[in-house]
């Protein structure tokens, strides 16, 4: 049986196994964020890596229509 055009076209890209590392933080259920025991969210922690999007969309700045 021959494959979907899409799944035949498409460009798969690998997915990235980095995992921040989050020693140190604990997740507030309440607040609904990740907290350093010093009380600083992570988001504001600039020594921690931070998602690129929000949805972890692989940015690439080319147009892949035509391939």
């Amino acid at each position: 049986m021959k494959k979907h055009i899409l799944l035949e076209k498409a460009f798969v890209y690998p997915i990235p196994k980095k995992k921040p590392k989050l020693s140190g933080y604990n997740f507030s259920a309440e607040k609904g964020y990740w907290i350093r025991e010093d009380g600083l969210p992570l988001v504001e922690d600039d020594s921690t890596p931070k998602p690129k999007t929000k949805k972890h969309d692989v940015e690439t700045g080319e147009d892949q229509k035509g391939e």
